[in-house]
């Protein structure tokens, strides 16, 4: 097999499993057996492989010696709104810095991002869903990327924080679309007037929105996987 073509059934194998972790075609806690899957799938066993490592990395499965691969719990309320306080803290410090800095050339970026969630059909297929996870994902790192310091954007990286928010839009059963894309409006809006009460009250509130709706609703202790079994 040829390099590039590897890697594209890689990157095949990479999204499938994926869009199969975030829709719980592959429940939190299943276990993954690598022959099974590649039946399942029709690809060999190295892209597979490869496609796993790479999701290990981002914490969407979990590698245990001697039992193999499988996929992560979804994060408890505790955990959610830690993360979530640990978002607003980090993203604070960026928006108070780019405005500071007056940095314009991000108004237009986060307007674009900002427009393609607001066109997506999220309706339509769970495909969408991740489009906006992306975009929204987007969105907030260039808050990161512009707010001035390196090491709290490796840290924002490594939380892996709209990974976990993609998983609870299945258990949600839906996106928040219409409000997400509002709140984000209100941020755009307080830093094209450098109003960095505004900005930060815009940014604290719109985190503390998207786990307060993530969690609504939801039975206590939130859903496991029905099943314990591989694929």
């Amino acid at each position: 097999m040829r390099e590039n073509e590897r890697g594209e059934k890689t990157e095949y194998v990479y999204n499938l499993l994926k869009e199969m972790i975030f829709g719980w075609k592959l429940a939190p806690g299943q276990k993954i057996n690598i022959s099974h899957l590649t039946r399942e799938i029709n690809v060999s066993a190295i892209p597979c492989r490869e496609a796993l490592s790479r999701l290990h990395s981002e914490k969407l499965v979990i590698f245990e010696p001697n039992k193999g691969y499988r996929v992560s719990d979804i994060l408890t309320r505790r955990q959610m709104l830690e993360m979530s306080e640990a978002r607003t803290l980090m993203e604070l410090h960026a928006i108070r810095n780019l405005i500071r800095e007056n940095v314009v050339d991000v108004i237009d970026q986060l307007q674009k991002l900002n427009e393609a969630m607001k066109q997506l059909d999220t309706t339509s297929s769970y495909r969408e869903i991740l489009k906006f996870v992306h975009y929204d994902r987007q969105f907030h790192l260039k808050l990161m990327e512009n707010g001035g310091n390196t090491f709290l954007l490796e840290a924002y990286n490594g939380m892996h924080c709209h990974f976990h928010i993609a998983r609870f839009y299945h258990v949600r059963g839906s996106v928040d679309q219409a409000e997400a894309t509002s709140e984000h409006t209100e941020i755009i809006e307080a830093i094209k007037t450098r109003d960095i009460y505004r900005a930060e009250e815009a940014v604290a509130s719109h985190i503390l929105f998207v786990a307060q709706r993530l969690l609504q609703g939801l039975p206590d202790p939130l859903p496991r996987a029905v099943t314990r079994g591989s694929i």
